[in-house]
């Protein structure tokens, strides 16, 4: 079996240890805001936020393969985080709006990023799983 080296020091190692345990860090609502920002379908809505207020429907019809309990809970989760802010509108039926707070568009450039990165390595990461699988007893 062949050995993996450690990979080269990025200078960023400080910074990460003191954002995920220094005196001032909460680490369960850290691991809860990456847990959020990487869960099958926040980022996407707020994406889809980003430009100005959605209707649930619109949004549900967007986001393929989402089942309306996901959407309503994704969302409730989102305004909890105060990403998203919800706009219920005085009228018979009622019209509730959605839209990406400043805070959640201010996330879009990070996930970009973060798609950006995959994209780029996607084959890299594809053939690292194959030869793990290949390997692994």
């Amino acid at each position: 079996m062949e050995s993996l080296s450690r990979p080269a020091a990025t200078g960023h190692e400080p910074r990460m240890q003191s954002m995920c345990s220094g005196p001032a860090a909460d680490p369960e609502i850290f691991r809860s805001i990456l847990a959020r920002v990487g869960d099958k379908w926040s980022m996407m809505l707020i994406g889809m936020l980003q430009d100005g207020p959605r209707r649930f429907t619109e949004l549900k019809s967007m986001t393929n393969g989402i089942s309306a309990r996901m959407l309503t809970q994704t969302l409730r989760q989102l305004e909890r985080d105060g990403l998203v802010e919800r706009e219920v509108f005085a009228e018979i039926p009622p019209r509730v709006e959605y839209r990406a707070t400043p805070l959640g568009r201010s996330l879009v450039p990070a996930v970009l990023a973060i798609a950006e990165w995959a994209s780029t390595h996607t084959e890299e990461i594809a053939a690292n799983r194959e030869h793990y699988d290949a390997n692994a007893d």
